[in-house]
């Protein structure tokens, strides 16, 4: 089961790490995707917007003239332009050449419109729904100077922070629009904000997802050691038992001893007592199996605490396999509470019975029961072995055994406390335990 748990951890978590690996993988393949095809349509832009603009501007000199065979010259030049950048759209050096030798022919003519094509390429970049602060320089290369700067966005950064995309306007005079964006980046994050925001929900999700499925392992690995545990521990309980009382009876039947009535009577309370003891350890997993499905009905009657503890240390005291010195304090005297007296009578007994069991030779128990402000505090306490701290936690889950150290004498199922815990919460009390090891222990049950 502990090599199987693991394999199971591993390959879920090989799972989880390749699943976020992938996720990762499509995500920046997705990223580079986006940003590609946002750099094409800019340079695509800028390629288009200079065109127009080259055309706008023969076409209003032309209007100016009045020369209509200029117009109409122009207007089949921009024709054939126009058709030749359709047929290479991806190509955007092949554009930049194309408008670079349309404005050569041309820039006799006309000057390029630096406000002209800030104005065509605002509506562009808007048209595409590229909504990034940008601004315009015209520069003139051969000098390194900038001739003008248009919609300088607010934004304080230097050159770093922006990517520049060049459209060279003309050969001789090395003339260019240089268009600069601010962090186009981070616009490609913006419009990825949805999928990598389900990508990490995802990813949270199976992240939670295995630590749950880890825990639910580690939970059932350790209810099967509780379950081995309690079989063999069951076994012996109910072995010891009927071993003794099949010895007393054979040797009932075959040494004779029937004929002595002082043996006989000896070995006849023997057996009684051990079969007294096996039904007492059936009822505690019968009784343990009832309180688990909750279906338990409390008979609740006024019960005198008093005479309770009275009863419960002469019963003790006749029974008992150890020296034990009792001591109980009722205050006030005629203290009653309401509550179902079976149960309440197994809750103090099983108390009593832990202490005895978790002590030295001799053992002190005082018993306690107070009235306070109308809260009635119930307390059983022992100087024994006490209980470690890290058990301390989980002394009322189902099957636990508190460890006894050198005693090897301690026997159960671990389900005595189980029941207490049940049967107190069942009646809307609460309980609770303070323990230092080596010291002893004081379990207190508030009413």
């Amino acid at each position: 089961m502990h090599l199987r748990a693991k394999i199971i951890v591993f390959v879920i978590l090989f799972s989880l790490v390749s699943v976020f690996c992938y996720q990762l993988y499509w995500l920046v393949n997705f990223y580079n995707g986006q940003y590609k095809n946002m750099e094409v349509a800019i340079n695509n832009a800028m390629n288009n917007v200079g065109f127009r603009e080259i055309a706008l501007q023969v076409a209003y000199s032309a209007r100016a003239n009045s020369s209509d065979s200029l117009l109409n010259e122009v207007m089949d030049i921009t024709l054939v332009v126009n058709n030749s950048m359709n047929e290479i759209p991806e190509n955007t050096e092949s554009h930049k050449h194309t408008i670079s030798a349309f404005r050569r022919s041309i820039d006799s003519m006309k000057h390029a419109s630096f406000v002209m094509f800030n104005d065509l390429m605002q509506a562009e970049l808007q048209q595409l729904g590229i909504n990034i602060p940008y601004y315009l320089e015209y520069i003139d290369s051969k000098n390194d100077s900038v001739i003008g700067r248009l919609s300088v966005p607010s934004v304080s950064s230097g050159k770093n922070d922006y990517k520049v995309y060049s459209l060279p306007l003309s050969a001789q005079k090395q003339e260019a629009y240089h268009l600069y964006l601010y962090r186009p980046q981070w616009y490609i994050f913006k419009d990825m904000a949805g999928l990598v925001i389900v990508s990490l929900l995802m990813i949270l999700l199976l992240i939670l997802s295995y630590i749950y499925l880890v825990k639910i392992i580690r939970r059932q690995k350790t209810i099967d050691e509780i379950k081995s545990d309690f079989v063999n521990n069951m076994t012996h309980e109910l072995k010891t038992p009927l071993s003794t009382s099949y010895a007393a009876i054979d040797a009932l039947q075959n040494f004779g001893i029937a004929d002595d009535l002082i043996k006989r009577n000896e070995y006849l309370n023997i057996t009684k007592n051990q079969l007294i003891r096996l039904n007492h350890l059936v009822e505690q997993i019968l009784t343990s199996s009832v309180e688990e499905r909750k279906n338990t009905l409390l008979k609740l009657e006024k019960i005198s605490v008093y005479e309770l503890f009275e009863s419960l240390i002469n019963q003790f005291n006749i029974n008992a396999s150890k020296t034990i010195d009792f001591k109980f304090d009722v205050q006030p005297t005629d203290l009653s509470i309401l509550a179902d007296k079976v149960h309440f009578t197994n809750i103090i007994s099983n108390l009593i019975e832990n202490a005895i069991k978790y002590s030295y030779e001799s053992v002190e128990i005082a018993l306690s029961a107070h009235m306070s402000k109308g809260v009635v505090k119930i307390s059983v306490s022992d100087n024994g072995i006490g209980i470690a701290k890290e058990a301390v936690d989980k002394i009322f889950d189902k099957f636990y055994r508190i460890p006894a150290g050198n005693l090897h004498n301690v026997k159960g199922y671990g389900l005595g406390l189980f029941y207490v815990k049940t049967i107190v919460e069942q009646h809307g009390w609460t309980i609770t335990v303070k323990s230092v090891k080596g010291k002893g222990s004081c379990f207190e049950i508030k009413y």
